[in-house]
């Protein structure tokens, strides 16, 4: 490394969506160790809609996908956070 050149440390990202944010919240709270910057993207009516746009995000910003939910009934929400490791 040179001096006067400043590391950049880079935490894993999650995005994910689902029906229930504060739920998914307390379980990935439980899957990850450092979990912060939680946060709702965009809420979707159309489980297609958030699907795509987590595939969108996933990519764009280099995060892991969940890969989507099961099917519910309500507001889809995309979220994404940022973690240390996984438990």
């Amino acid at each position: 490394m040179w001096p006067g050149l400043k590391k950049e440390v880079y935490m894993p990202c999650r995005v994910g969506i689902t029906t229930s944010p504060q739920e998914r919240r307390a379980f990935w709270e439980s899957q990850v160790h450092g979990l912060r910057n939680w946060r709702i993207l965009a809420k979707y009516y159309t489980k297609k809609e958030a699907q795509e746009h987590e595939t969108r995000h996933a990519i764009s910003y280099n995060c892991n996908a969940s890969g989507g939910g099961r099917d519910a009934d309500g507001i889809w929400h995309v979220y994404k956070f940022e973690y240390t490791r996984s438990k």
